[in-house]
């Protein structure tokens, strides 16, 4: 664990200080207005981190620890676990929702409050996807780059659509083994059912959209330094 924390000590620094700016904000605004209803954003930065911690844990401990051919055997159970929490990342935007039960002077702090947390959850998801990507790359499951491109924006389009599920109709990661019939066919009817679905797509393209650029946006920031 210290060997990580050396390794990747910038970029968990990085999100250290991001999070800890989120809980400050949080914080002062409590402190100031004893109202804890915006406390639910604490729980949803917790769960948008545990992808990227579960993409570090396997880049930094699996693959460089084991033999290619068992890192492999254990990707599939690893992958499929961090694919259906990865949602969480980015679903912080949508918590810009709630800027709507804001009192007037409270408005552009709240906003830049929910803002904080969106930018923190953004980043670690970004980050968990570009580690996990790396890791196929070195197992040599990922060669050709514009098969990596299609493989992220794949991955960022699910997570557009996990949003919604979550968002709109009120599944979680866990409803895959609690309610896993119904979430299979809410799913499956967004796309079978397209044009009476209008207002899962005028959430999922446009949210699709948003995380493709910004996440290449941030990919070549991260290249640069």
């Amino acid at each position: 664990m210290i060997i990580i924390l050396l390794n990747r000590y910038k970029e968990i620094s990085n999100l250290f200080m991001l999070c800890i700016l989120s809980i400050s904000f949080l914080s002062v605004r409590m402190k100031i207005t004893h109202d804890f209803y915006m406390l639910f954003l604490v729980w949803n930065l917790f769960l948008a981190l545990l992808p990227y911690f579960i993409s570090l844990w396997f880049t930094s401990a699996i693959i460089p620890n084991l033999s290619r051919q068992k890192a492999k055997w254990i990707l599939t159970p690893i992958f499929i676990l961090w694919l259906l929490i990865l949602p969480n990342s980015p679903y912080i935007i949508t918590d810009l929702i709630h800027i709507r039960n804001a009192s007037g002077s409270w408005l552009i702090y709240d906003s830049i409050l929910i803002s904080c947390f969106a930018i923190t959850g953004c980043w670690a998801g970004f980050k968990s996807m570009q580690q996990m990507t790396q890791g196929l790359v070195t197992l040599n499951l990922l060669k050709k780059n514009y098969i990596v491109k299609t493989i992220e924006n794949g991955l960022l389009f699910l997570c557009s659509l996990g949003i919604y599920l979550g968002r709109t109709l009120r599944w979680n990661s866990w409803d895959i083994i609690q309610h896993p019939d119904q979430l299979i066919i809410d799913t499956f009817a967004i796309f079978i059912h397209p044009l009476s679905h209008q207002t899962a797509w005028l959430q999922i393209l446009p949210m699709s959209i948003f995380l493709m650029v910004f996440y290449r946006l941030f990919i070549n920031y991260e290249t640069k330094s």
